[in-house]
């Protein structure tokens, strides 16, 4: 029997303040719960890269941001019993404009905080977290 065959398309915003980035927990409803990751989401349909950081950034953490540099993309297929997902992964730099940092309610994430980059590890992030750090160690 053939599975349902889905592309999604991800958009990420890397935010640093000194030492730390800004990083989402994933909620109890989501496979990677309790890990961190990075603001940000799937893309709507009609949405350009840069709307869908903007959006899912204010949507996770209440904050308003610039979109800039394009820092890492990548793909990846990946399987569930009901379909197979063919992801696209892409992470900007964004400069926070405004708004009020605040945890979202009842979304795929549920707290939001500024972590020391230090703290990263594979135990405690999810892959485009680790993608980010190591991106932003070969900046530094």
């Amino acid at each position: 029997m053939l599975k349902l065959q889905v592309t999604r398309i991800g958009c990420y915003a890397v935010i640093t303040k000194d030492s730390r980035i800004l990083l989402c927990r994933l909620s109890e409803d989501m496979v990677d719960r309790g890990r961190w990751t990075l603001p940000g989401g799937g893309q709507n349909f009609g949405e350009t890269l840069e709307e869908t950081v903007i959006r899912e950034v204010h949507e996770e953490t209440g904050l308003q941001v610039s979109v800039g540099q394009l820092l890492s993309h990548s793909s990846r297929i990946w399987l569930t019993e009901e379909k197979e997902m063919h992801s696209f992964q892409f992470l900007f730099f964004a400069t926070v404009l405004g708004g009020e940092l605040t945890n979202e309610i009842e979304g795929s994430t549920d707290q939001v905080a500024w972590v020391e980059l230090e703290s990263i590890k594979d135990e405690n992030s999810v892959d485009i977290v680790l993608r980010a750090k190591e991106v932003l160690m070969l900046l530094s």
